[in-house]
């Protein structure tokens, strides 16, 4: 404490203080000079409960605590006075008196009282009307302070053991003043004031964005026993200002005399940054940093509001990457990852100022041709984006071919709206994929029905399979010179339970899209080698059947011991199986196709190269393959009428030859095809001027009738 003077500072300070104001100046003055100021620092006591008494005390500046049993009571200010009850009566002091804040106090001795305040009659009237309603007040106070302080001792040492014992804020306060009565030490911690300092304040004191009102309306459902616990989402204010986002979930706890609110906190600091950088997700593929589908329909729709105003068109153009699947299942899904972050990188680098790219999941884009004034537009760039991708991606050092498939919407023509634009960009990208690939579609109305036939198709696709719906049949090779069976290659068909024989074209290339060729591949195997393994045993001479094997089931992992234990289970010499796989589909991973095709030939089995020629043949791959026919496709087999017709037939017999493989020639429907074919030297035909595919039942009557003749 120290002594301190500016008389006419505290002149001017006391006139404002109601206590002094009756009192004339001179007066004043003396009682000023008479007087001893006093000055506490923040934390600092002034007297302590049970100290004797004989002076009373105005505050000048600053506040102060007045305390019971180390628990504020209440708080005063500038202008409030205290301890003039010992002045009256002589009692001991009945409160702590602490300063809050570094605060100027007067201190006014018994003999000043009387001299200079008890002798003027307002003065000792205001003195004793404050005496009264203070010990009202003070009544009140002291009783919910001494509830306060009874609540507190009940928690006892285990509770309190709990309550630390735990990551989140616990705190317990007055259902009343909303007094902190104890917090754990997580929450003192995380809030940075000591304990002593959070049990002189109120919930509000901490929570920032909640006030009196407010919470008393959140907590009614608590009081009329509704519901155990109310939630509320904000912010607490730690003490040197900062805030941080809290979850709390109050409780009432009724079983405590008196009873008390629990408030269990979480701080989400965490989670709310955690929502932030989820937000950037929700809008940005993080793979390829381009827009994802959230972001690119909210800006197509606010293109749309912008087109309307400005009679302009906007077109969707949505695009799949052909065969990525074969890439992703053959190069491994790192791969894959490469290969959509090459192709986003060239619709960046690409995109002109009018189009806005992103990437819709899987290995679909999309691209937003806005400011346009015709459809042809949208279709030249549609041209392009083909164009672009027709130049190879470089892989883990390997060159890799991807195609696209793309739809095509417009507005105003096919929808004013963004989802509407995308579901008729995403039927016509169906079509087109499903129309041969590498090629763009503009929607039309009739094209939902068609998307609608495959959906249904598709379902009933993955059914068929367990309904025993698949049958194979057999279309028969003939050795060329004496026109006797040698084989026969196995085609799948699909007799549908209501729509009869469904035909290949249409579920192929859904079953290979869907990825069910994988198990109807399999079965096709085994049903071929089974039905193999029975003419042999009824003693037909024939060498082989062949089947079909698809991009996909060639990609497998386990395709070699799949095949393997498939010719085990059924019995047949491996060289009974012979495998048909297309030319693009061997040079689509050359290096691993001969590993592939070298496991296979080990077994014994016979690899024939289908379609020879309609792709992009390489010879200095095919002579490195292990290989024993090539197949003459039918586009080369179907308008000969004389040798003349047939050179590119003769070219691939001639090259077939120099290599040491057979030719089988398909597609044979004519006399003069036959001839010409067995002129320039092919081994084998197959074709209608023969038989059709046949079930197994009538191709086992053809090779019987065969034998006899």
């Amino acid at each position: 404490m120290s002594n301190i003077s500016s008389f006419d500072s505290k002149l001017e300070s006391f006139k404002a203080i109601e206590i002094f104001q009756p009192l004339p100046d001179e007066k004043l003055e003396l009682l000023i000079s008479d007087s001893r100021e006093i000055v506490l620092n923040a934390g600092e006591t002034l007297f302590r409960e049970g100290d004797p008494g004989d002076s009373m005390y105005v505050i000048l500046s600053g506040e102060i605590a007045i305390e019971k049993e180390n628990t504020m009571i209440t708080r005063k200010g500038l202008g409030s006075y205290f301890g003039e009850m010992t002045l009256i009566e002589d009692k001991p002091r009945s409160a702590t008196i602490k300063a809050i804040t570094e605060s100027r106090l007067l201190e006014i001795m018994k003999d000043q009282f009387l001299q200079h305040l008890a002798s003027n009659p307002q003065t000792l009237m205001t003195v004793l009307r404050t005496v009264s309603e203070r010990a009202r007040e003070n009544l009140t106070a002291l009783d919910q302070g001494m509830k306060i302080l009874k609540a507190e001792k009940k928690l006892n040492n285990n509770l309190q053991h709990l309550l630390d014992d735990t990551t989140n804020e616990i705190y317990i306060f007055d259902t009343e003043s909303y007094h902190f009565i104890s917090l754990n030490t997580r929450a003192t911690k995380n809030l940075g004031y000591e304990k002593n300092e959070l049990t002189q304040m109120t919930l509000f004191d901490v929570i920032t964005n909640i006030s009196k009102g407010n919470f008393e309306e959140l907590i009614k459902p608590l009081l009329s026993d509704n519901v155990e616990e109310v939630a509320f989402n904000g912010y607490h204010r730690r003490k040197d200002r900062s805030n941080y986002p809290v979850e709390i979930r109050f409780k009432l706890q009724k079983d405590e005399t008196p009873p008390v609110f629990i408030g269990m906190v979480q701080d989400i600091s965490q989670l709310t940054e955690l929502k932030q950088e989820n937000k950037n997700l929700t809008f940005y593929d993080p793979l390829t940093g381009l827009p994802n589908k959230n972001l690119i329909l909210e800006e197509l729709n606010s293109e749309l509001e912008q087109a309307k105003k400005v009679d302009k068109s906007v077109a969707v153009l949505l695009m799949d990457l052909d065969d990525f699947k074969i890439i992703n299942d053959s190069m491994g899904h790192s791969a894959g990852d490469t290969l959509l972050q090459a192709a986003a990188d060239r619709l960046k680098d690409w995109a002109p100022s009018n189009c806005r790219v992103a990437r819709f999941g899987g290995d679909e884009f999309a691209v937003i041709l806005s400011d346009i004034n015709s459809e042809s537009q949208a279709a030249d760039t549609a041209t392009g984006l083909l164009n672009l991708f027709k130049k190879p991606f470089l892989i883990n050092e390997q060159e890799a071919y991807i195609n696209l498939s793309i739809g095509i919407s417009y507005y105003p023509l096919d929808g004013d709206d963004g989802r509407s634009l995308i579901k008729d960009a995403d039927t016509a990208m169906y079509i087109a994929k499903a129309e041969g690939k590498n090629k763009y579609c503009h929607y039309s109305s009739d094209m939902e029905v068609q998307a609608k036939n495959k959906l249904i198709l598709e379902g009933d696709l993955r059914k068929a399979l367990e309904q025993n719906e698949f049958v194979l049949y057999y279309q028969p090779k003939l050795d060329l010179t004496n026109e006797t069976i040698v084989g026969f290659e196995s085609l799948m068909r699909w007799n549908h339970s209501s729509r009869g024989l469904v035909s290949p074209l249409d579920f192929i290339p859904l079953a290979e899209k869907t990825g069910l060729i994988i198990p109807m591949g399999e079965w096709a195997l085994r049903t071929a080698c089974a039905q193999m393994k029975a003419w042999l045993d009824m003693g037909f001479q024939i060498q082989n059947t062949a089947v079909n094997l698809s991009a996909c089931q060639f990609s497998q992992p386990n395709l070699v011991e799949m095949i393997g234990k498939i010719i085990a289970e059924t019995g047949i010499n491996p060289e009974n199986l012979e495998l048909e796989i297309t030319e693009s589909v061997l040079l689509d991973n050359a290096e691993s196709a001969t590993a592939q095709l070298k496991q296979l030939n080990d077994l014994g089995i016979k690899l024939s190269i289908d379609d020879f020629g309609t792709g992009y043949s390489s010879l200095s791959y095919l002579n490195s393959f292990p290989l024993d026919n090539l197949k003459i496709d039918r586009a080369f087999v179907k308008d000969i009428t004389c040798e003349k017709d047939a050179p590119l037939a003769k070219a691939i017999v001639s090259m077939a030859k120099a290599l040491g493989l057979k030719t089988i020639a398909e597609g044979i429907e004519t006399e003069e095809q036959k001839q010409v074919l067995r002129s320039i030297g092919a081994d084998i035909m197959q074709g209608y001027l023969f038989s059709k595919p046949l079930p197994a039942d009538e191709a086992t009557k053809l090779l019987a009738s065969s034998r006899l003749l």
